[in-house]
């Protein structure tokens, strides 16, 4: 009869002391993915940090607040809260798609591409990704056959996308054997390039059109590598 007491004492004790407290972390970890998708992220952050500080395990918690940092541009901190995610959970595809996006942010191609690869041999299914190898294959290498070659797949395993013939105008654009990505430093950036229609601007053009624009902010808010930068996963 006592150790049947005792045990009844034991079990009040963990469900009002123990449960609570792991139901409160669990729902602050709620009330942050809640407050990321409703895009108030200065509260999410806040709350992620203290799920961290009080789970350090929460491979999601890093994740998350991995996403947070990378929408502020803070690319470092962005990349050490992904790799500690995959650390506790190393088969996450959308945490190497992530840090591609990174590499691909702070301009080194060959380790954006690796990353990408890494989060497709994870989940094929991820097609986004194509998306993106082929953006940095042409904004970053100005490989025009593998961005084909990437893009080509991506629109046939995502037909429904609403940037379908944006992306196949462009594929066509750059099978044209007159089209030339401009090289790098050039005045022509590739977005301009690509809306002239695959021709090129000889200097005597290019320095009329940089006397039009002195006075007037140049006007590049559809570059295309910002289609897909927030996409959801």
């Amino acid at each position: 009869m006592k150790n049947y007491v005792l045990l009844i004492i034991i079990f009040t004790f963990f469900t009002t002391e123990i449960l609570p407290q792991a139901e409160k972390q669990e729902d602050a970890f709620q009330k942050a993915t809640t407050y990321f998708f409703q895009k108030k992220f200065e509260m999410a952050e806040l709350l992620l940090q203290e799920v961290i500080r009080k789970e350090p395990e929460n491979a999601e918690a890093y994740s998350y607040l991995g996403d947070i940092y990378l929408m502020k541009n803070q690319f470092d901190g962005a990349l050490n809260l992904y790799n500690k995610a995959l650390e506790l959970k190393p088969d996450s595809a959308e945490n190497y798609f992530r840090i591609g996006q990174i590499y691909y942010r702070k301009k080194i191609g060959n380790v954006s591409l690796e990353n990408y690869d890494r989060a497709l041999q994870i989940d094929p299914r991820l097609n986004i990704v194509y998306y993106h190898k082929g953006l940095t294959t042409l904004m970053l290498l100005r490989d025009k056959e593998s961005t084909i070659q990437y893009w080509e797949r991506y629109i046939s395993l995502a037909p429904e996308d609403p940037q379908y013939d944006n992306i196949k105008r462009v594929i066509a654009l750059l099978k044209d054997p007159n089209f030339k990505i401009p090289p790098e430093g050039s005045d022509v950036s590739i977005e301009e390039a690509l809306l002239l229609g695959g021709a090129t601007l000889d200097n005597q053009d290019r320095q009329t059109e940089n006397k039009k624009a002195d006075h007037e902010k140049k006007k590049s808010n559809d570059k295309i590598e910002e289609i897909y930068l927030d996409d959801d996963l």
